[in-house]
C-alpha cells in the first residue's frame, strides 16, 4: 500500500471517530432534553380554582386582574392578566368571580384585583376547588393578593 493511501486511509479513520464522539455527545445532550420533558410531562399539576368575592359597593365586576397559570406540565406558572372579570350575583351585597386553571405542584399560585368602587374584595385559592390554602381581605376600593405554594402531592 503506498504511502499516499495509508495517509489517506488513517486520516478517514481518524474522522470516523471524531464523528462518533461528536454523535454520541449529540445523543446524549438529546437524551437529557428527552429526561427533563419526561419530568415535566410526569409532573404532578392541581387543578386550582381563584375566587375573588366583593361586598358592599360596587360588585358588578373586578378590574385589573392577574394571575398564575402553567402553561405545560412540570413549568412554573406564568402571568395572564384580564382587564375585567363581570361577578354572579351570590346574595343581596355580594358577588364572586371564578376562573379554573391549572398549576404544577410546588409552584407558585397567585390572584390579584382590584374590587369596584367602595367594594371589599376577598381572594380564594383552592385546590379541586375544594380545599382553600390562600385567602386575603381587601380595604374598600383596593387591590386584594393571594399568593401560595402549591403543595407537593402525598405519597
Amino acid at each position: 500500500m503506498s504511502a499516499a493511501a495509508t495517509g489517506i486511509r488513517a486520516s478517514f479513520a481518524k474522522k470516523m471517530i471524531l464523528g462518533g464522539a461528536a454523535l454520541a455527545l449529540a445523543a446524549g445532550a438529546t437524551g437529557c432534553s428527552a429526561v427533563e420533558d419526561f419530568n415535566k410531562s410526569t409532573s404532578n399539576s392541581w387543578a386550582v380554582t381563584y375566587e375573588v368575592s366583593v361586598t358592599g359597593g360596587d360588585t358588578s365586576k373586578i378590574t385589573d386582574i392577574k394571575y398564575l397559570e402553567s402553561e405545560k406540565r412540570g413549568e412554573a406558572g406564568t402571568e395572564l392578566s384580564l382587564p375585567s372579570g363581570k361577578t354572579t350575583a351570590e346574595g343581596k351585597d355580594t358577588a364572586v368571580w371564578s376562573l379554573e386553571s391549572i398549576v404544577t405542584a410546588e409552584k407558585d399560585a397567585a390572584i390579584s384585583a382590584v374590587p369596584g368602587k367602595g367594594s371589599t374584595a376577598t381572594c380564594r385559592i383552592l385546590l379541586d376547588g375544594v380545599k382553600e390554602i390562600a385567602a386575603e381581605t381587601s380595604k374598600p376600593g383596593e387591590r386584594v393578593d393571594c399568593a401560595v405554594t402549591i403543595p407537593a402531592f402525598s405519597k
